[in-house]
Order: structure tokens, then sequence, then C-alpha cells
């Protein structure tokens, strides 16, 4: 075949190897998509170059570190799947940036979020006064979630059979409150419960497929 020839194909097969990768990796909007993820594709869409534009590197030669790429997201995708320090480490969890209408300047700090960007999320969802909302978090995708209304608000007490002990005293409860109402409702092993919220006065108990 003639160089013109074999760039052409190596295009096609990248593109459909590419492809696979977003399809194996699930359907996500781009803000979804953790730092990982994009470190990842980014690694991979360099290698598809490289392996189109040199056609004296092999198709073997050029898939190996990609496919390796491939093992080592499916791989760290399954253990944050199944481990929840894996996944809060690798594609971060929420932060509390105002509590009862009162921004929580430590934790803007640390995550290097000023009152522009603040004030620009803000405006966005049509509320100009931070004093109007109840409960404000940055989500581990840059997307800002926000509760006017404190009968609307709430967040999961347990993911996947863990307590999350932030969410709980943000919520203004307590662990033992919340050991004594589940058992009250038949639960005594937190690790059957898929997810709990709390809203309202009342539990919601969802529980993992046998």
């Amino acid at each position: 075949m003639d160089e013109l020839t074999v760039i052409l194909f190596r295009t096609l097969l990248m593109f459909f190897v590419i492809l696979l990768f977003f399809r194996l990796t699930g359907k996500k909007e781009l803000g979804e998509i953790s730092v990982l993820e994009i470190g990842i594709t980014l690694m991979i869409a360099d290698l598809a170059v490289i392996a189109i534009e040199d056609p004296e590197i092999s198709i073997i030669r050029g898939l190996a570190p990609i496919l390796t790429l491939f093992l080592i997201q499916y791989v760290l995708s399954f253990i944050t799947l199944k481990i929840q320090k894996t996944r809060d480490i690798i594609d971060g969890r929420p932060t509390t940036i105002i509590e009862n209408g009162r921004c929580n300047q430590y934790k803007m700090k640390n995550i290097g979020y000023t009152l522009d960007d603040l004030y620009t999320q803000l405006r966005d969802k049509g509320i100009a006064d931070i004093s109007k909302v109840h409960f404000a978090l940055i989500e581990p995708s840059g997307e800002l979630t926000v509760f006017e209304d404190q009968s609307t608000f709430s967040l999961p007490l347990i993911l996947d059979g863990v307590i999350q002990k932030e969410q709980v005293q943000i919520m203004g409860l307590t662990e033992e409150w919340l050991d004594k109402q589940l058992k009250s409702k038949g639960y005594t092993d937190f690790s059957s419960i898929f997810v709990c919220s709390y809203t309202n006065g009342e539990l919601y108990i969802e529980e993992k497929e046998k």
C-alpha cells in the first residue's frame, strides 16, 4: 500500500479505537468527565496521532500503549465503583461553599474558588443575593448546586453502604440518630443500603439489588 492509503487506513482504525474507548467509559456529559479520564483521553489522542503520522510504527506497536491505557481506565473505573475512598480521591467530592446564607470562606480558599466565580454561577441560576441561598456546593465537575428553600434541601446520608459523616453533620443530624432510625425500620447492616437520604423529616431508603 502507498503511504496515503496507509495513513487513511490508520486514521479509520484509530477513529474506531477512540470511539470504542468512549463507549466503554460510559455515557457522561462533558462536565462530568473526571481529571483521570481527561488525562487518559489526551494521552490516547496523542498516541493515536503518532501511530497515524508515522507509518514506520507497526499497528501492534501503535495500539499497545493505547490498549494499556484502556486497561488502566477499566481497572480504575471498577475500583472506584466498588470503593468509595478511591472514588473520592480520583473523582473528588462536593465542597460546601454556602451554608445558611453565608459563604464558607475557608473551603472556598482551599479549592481556589473566588467570589467572582460564585457570583457568575449564581447569576446563571438567576440568583443575585447570597443571603437568599440556604445551601450551595461545588460538584466535582465544577457545577454549582444551589438550594434556596430549606424544605427542598437534602443530602445523601448513606451511599453504597457507607455513612457520609460530613453530610450527616451538615443536615444537622448525628450518626447515633441515623443508626436508631434505621434499626427501627429493620436495618441493622448498613452495607445492604444502596442510598439513604433525609428530606422533610422522612428517610428515603433504597436497598442494594441482590
